[in-house]
């Protein structure tokens, strides 16, 4: 049925995979956007181009948390392409540090949630980048690691398979997926409605991951880089997604309330620690809406949100 319906507009294909949305175009989204392997590849690049240093990053201005200041003064940063600094990585395995930066937009008007903090964090997590990409794209294992959830569905199913390669939807997996949270203290379900796609990292991936490193070349040997995975995620909007106009009110089939939150982007790339293959360093960036928190406190329940993640995940070790 997605063949049949009408295919978006180029400028919505387009506008679906910036960094963030464009205010004057979220009336006229269909939620069909996402629905094709070109979409989702834009989208998939443009994260990774989301989850880059300061000095590289063309849409977000990142501030260090203290403790993450203290850890870079005393390591330095890690930069470069996978391999060339062991000890940075040994260092950040042994400390248990989750590296933690809150970030402002830099493109301010006329982008939907450019007020919004935008976390970024850097871990290591003794588990394969393989194992964390099937994870998070497995709705039946949500709660293993989201303790608040209720459960994900998968809503609509493109294409299965993490490592999957010239597919007919690409390669990777991708699907639209239905999460309800329950939050300690709220009264209401929190839903989100997002589009997730995971696909392996490929050797023309690191001239955006890295892109100060002069080796990089798109057939060029990228080590155990391409033993990564990147896992990207964006709220769905519009037609058969929207909540009629009320993004605050919605019922759940038990007549409970839900509250519409969004995903305005969310980034995991997961690489292997050189010569470590069953550690993964996980780069994550998250940028979420939600109507319940008031804005001076998104930050702190964001970088909250963002650290509890890493410590779920590293409970599975």
């Amino acid at each position: 049925d997605v063949a049949q319906a009408q295919k978006p507009s180029p400028q919505l294909l387009q506008a679906a995979t910036l960094p963030l949305l464009p205010t004057s175009l979220l009336e006229s989204f269909t939620g069909r956007e996402l629905y094709y392997p070109e979409t989702v590849e834009a989208l998939a690049r443009t994260g990774m181009r989301m989850t880059l240093g300061e000095s590289n990053n063309e849409h977000v201005q990142w501030s260090a948390e203290k403790k993450t200041d203290r850890f870079l003064s005393a390591h330095g940063t890690n930069g470069k392409s996978a391999g060339t600094d062991d000890d940075w990585y040994a260092a950040l395995d042994a400390s248990r540090e989750v590296l933690v930066w809150a970030g402002k937009a830099k493109a301010k008007d006329g982008f939907y949630g450019a007020e919004l903090p935008i976390i970024k964090t850097t871990s290591i997590v003794r588990k394969s980048p393989k194992f964390l990409a099937e994870l998070l794209m497995d709705s039946e294992r949500v709660k293993v690691y989201n303790k608040m959830s209720l459960g994900r569905t998968d809503e609509r199913v493109f294409q299965t398979g993490v490592d999957t390669q010239g597919g007919a939807f690409g390669d990777g997996e991708s699907k639209v997926v239905r999460n309800l949270t329950k939050p300690p203290m709220v009264n209401s379900i929190i839903e989100f409605v997002t589009c997730m796609h995971a696909r392996k990292l490929r050797p023309s991936d690191m001239s955006i991951l890295f892109p100060n490193d002069g080796n990089n070349n798109d057939d060029g040997d990228a080590g155990s880089l391409t033993d990564g995975y990147v896992v990207v995620s964006r709220a769905v909007t519009g037609e058969e997604w929207s909540t009629n106009g009320d993004k605050n009110a919605s019922s759940s089939h038990n007549g409970e309330k839900l509250v519409r939150n969004e995903i305005l982007l969310g980034v995991n790339v997961l690489n292997a620690v050189p010569g470590e293959p069953n550690k993964t360093e996980l780069t994550a960036v998250t940028h979420v809406y939600s109507p319940m928190i008031p804005q001076m406190l998104a930050k702190s329940a964001g970088v909250k949100a963002a650290v509890d993640f890493v410590r779920d995940m590293r409970a599975l070790e």
